[in-house]
């Protein structure tokens, strides 16, 4: 089958400056969708009373406390700038090590044991990628068949 590009990303292939601007282009477009969505969140917030509260709680004498408007930016910068320095400190500590230790492969007697089924069955099972296992009805591999692949599967 033919490369599509269309159907197939890679999008650390592409050059840097071409996926910063798909990415803010991206963004532009959340940013637009979540407001036209802002009406009827508008809406049930009013419904709920959530309105009624923030006149009662922070603007009884109909002025905003300047305090809010400056620190609860502030603080919600704050936490944004701390989970993201600690997502790219942690990127940059295990970036180049891959921790995860390789494992040992499985015997065929072992796969044989485990399944509950003879050795030839292991065997063919380790030589194949697809198959249908066919068990009793305890749940015991008893044989197994290649199923032939339709066209409109890929393979």
């Amino acid at each position: 089958m033919k490369y599509d590009s269309r159907l197939i990303r890679k999008p650390y292939a592409q050059p840097r400056l071409k996926r910063a601007a798909w990415g803010f282009v991206t963004a532009a477009f959340w940013g637009l969708y979540i407001y036209l969505w802002l009406p009827l969140v508008t809406l049930i917030l009013w419904l709920l009373g959530v309105r009624t509260a923030f006149f009662e709680l922070y603007t009884r004498q109909h002025q905003v406390e300047p305090f809010l408007i400056v620190a609860i930016p502030v603080m919600a910068a704050i936490c944004a700038l701390a989970l993201i320095g600690w997502a790219e400190y942690n990127r940059w500590r295990f970036a180049s090590q891959d921790r995860r230790s390789p494992q040992e492969d499985v015997g065929v007697d072992e796969v044989a044991e485990r399944l509950g089924a003879n050795l030839a069955l292991a065997n063919q099972l380790g030589q194949s990628k697809i198959t249908l296992l066919h068990m009793n009805d305890h749940a015991i591999p008893v044989s197994m068949s290649r199923p032939a692949l339709s066209a409109n599967t890929g393979g």
